[in-house]
């Protein structure tokens, strides 16, 4: 399975300490140059920043650049959003991790399949990876990251109200 990753899911994973959960879920997940100059150097000291330097070390998040820039679309150039969506088509990527709205609309529109941090947290429930979403929404949410559908989410998984 080919997965690639914009920051926002990386750093939403890291507040919640939850980031390895890419791992367990996906295996390897790739993310282009610009994802990681936004965390882990431009975002030194802020979240994501050495848990995802610890990932590229390890070797399952992988630095790949993206090889044809005419993927990225216009109104994302110069973006991680950007080159994650490029490199995803690129790669014919099985799954994005995405949470910008207009970069899910584009993925929507290109067809690649995407989901949310929200969602990712979800799937691991699923998986039984971890025992309840709800705290972990919370935590995330405590630490200033949004959670896109939130009640649906915790409906999905019967932990509303």
């Amino acid at each position: 399975m080919i997965v690639v990753s914009d920051a926002s899911p990386l750093i939403g994973l890291a507040k919640a300490q939850k980031l390895r959960l890419l791992f367990l879920l996906y295996g390897q997940v790739i993310i282009p140059p610009q994802v990681y100059t936004d965390v882990a150097v431009n975002g030194r000291g802020r979240a994501g920043s050495r848990v995802v330097r610890h990932a590229v070390s390890a070797g399952w998040l992988r630095v790949l650049p993206v090889s044809d820039s005419l993927l990225i679309p216009r109104q994302f150039s110069g973006t991680g959003e950007g080159e994650a969506i490029a490199l995803a088509r690129e790669l014919h990527a099985d799954l994005i991790l995405i949470d910008d709205r207009a970069a899910r609309n584009e993925c929507a529109r290109l067809r690649l399949h995407w989901l949310s941090t929200g969602a990712i947290i979800v799937d691991a429930r699923r998986a039984g990876l971890i025992l309840r979403v709800r705290p972990i929404f919370d935590r995330m949410q405590s630490k200033g990251f949004g959670i896109w559908n939130y009640e649906d989410l915790l409906k999905a998984v019967g932990e509303w109200p």
